[in-house]
């Protein structure tokens, strides 16, 4: 069996993006009732120079045409009800606010370090202490990225934090799967660099795992996986955390929980002057498409994960984070059908704001 699951109540949160950055991203998404867990957006131990004129996200709706001047990144608006109106005069595929809207980004990581943001996360449940904020114990998902042996100094920040504060709830995501960073494809296609980085979050683990307080101390681990597309790629995935077992006697998988997908790259918009939208390191404008657009591939890797997991005792029950698409009740209600123990959201975060899990939960 894989050790216990993720405690995320109710299943529903964010996934890492550009709408959990800064303190004030966080500190809303953790106060919201209706999130289970935040999920804070991927960080370097010495962080990421971004550069807006490079680093670049679009909203859009699938089969309308993008006008040359649209707006990038923080001025990027999801479509409204006169474009998208506007749109269907040049396109047979019509849209309207209301409909599903996917996005495309050139992103790296975050601008902020790991260091940074435990400080924020410091800052946020210390008021608990002060009397200002209910005892709650939402748990904090750390994305981060690296080599592994950056992972694994990632790990001991993390744990030291959770060892400091034995009512933080804490867990690492390690982010395998970014497409859109030049000459640095994701490790997790590749069997050799996944099996590297699982021996790291191994050693880590077990480094640290008799320092905590109480089990449930122990900073939880997952990998943040890429879309894959055939059966050779998912059974490639598994079989890699089959051989990474825990050194605790009878957990299995040393990975707690998976977080499945991330964007899928290689997707290129054009606008009307049929010059790409966004720019991106290479130069070409490709980028990773997430939102409605992903949607269905998501909802196959999650269901594949969840089949392959549960055949093999040592990955049993792992737990699944399903991404991608989901921005009503409907979307939510689908991912979990398919086997996902929580599900996240982006895309629709950045077009509703915080207000969308309630929106979800409530089924608005």
């Amino acid at each position: 069996m894989s050790s216990s699951k993720m405690n995320i109540d109710p299943p529903l949160l964010n996934s890492a993006c550009p709408w959990s950055t800064t303190l004030e991203d966080i500190k809303a998404l953790y106060d919201s009732p209706y999130t289970g867990a935040v999920t804070i957006r991927t960080s370097l131990l010495e962080g990421f120079t971004h550069d807006d004129s490079v680093h670049q996200y679009t909203f859009f709706t699938p089969g309308t045409t993008i006008p040359s001047n649209a707006p990038k990144g923080e001025d990027s608006k999801p479509p409204s009800a006169s474009a998208s109106a506007a749109a269907t005069e040049t396109s047979s595929a019509s849209s309207s606010a209301a409909g599903p809207i996917s996005t495309l980004n050139t992103l790296g990581y975050s601008p902020f370090t790991l260091s940074e943001y435990l400080g924020y996360i410091n800052e946020i449940v210390g008021q608990r202490h002060l009397g200002t904020d209910t005892p709650t114990k939402k748990p904090f998902i750390l994305s981060v990225t690296g080599t592994p042996d950056e992972i694994a100094m990632a790990y001991a920040l993390i744990a030291n934090a959770a060892e400091m504060d034995e009512d933080l709830r804490l867990a690492m995501e390690v982010n395998l799967s970014c497409p859109n960073i030049k000459d640095a494809p994701p490790p997790a296609y590749d069997p050799v660099q996944l099996a590297e980085y699982l021996e790291a979050i191994s050693d880590s683990k077990s480094t640290y795992r008799g320092r905590m307080a109480t089990p449930d101390s122990v900073p939880k681990v997952g990998v943040k996986l890429p879309p894959y597309t055939h059966t050779a790629q998912f059974e490639m995935v598994v079989a890699a955390m089959q051989k990474a077992q825990s050194s605790e006697p009878g957990e299995g998988c040393v990975l707690d929980f998976i977080t499945c997908t991330n964007t899928l790259g290689s997707s290129l918009l054009l606008d009307s002057d049929l010059n790409p939208v966004l720019n991106s390191e290479s130069g070409t404008g490709i980028g990773g498409v997430a939102g409605a657009a992903l949607h269905p591939l998501a909802l196959g890797n999650v269901a594949t994960f969840h089949e392959l997991l549960n055949r093999q005792p040592e990955t049993k029950g792992l737990a699944i984070i399903g991404v991608g698409g989901v921005e009503d009740k409907a979307g939510f209600e689908r991912m979990r059908k398919v086997g996902a123990h929580a599900v996240a959201c982006a895309s629709a975060l950045g077009r509703y704001g915080v207000a969308v899990f309630e929106k979800i939960t409530k089924g608005d």
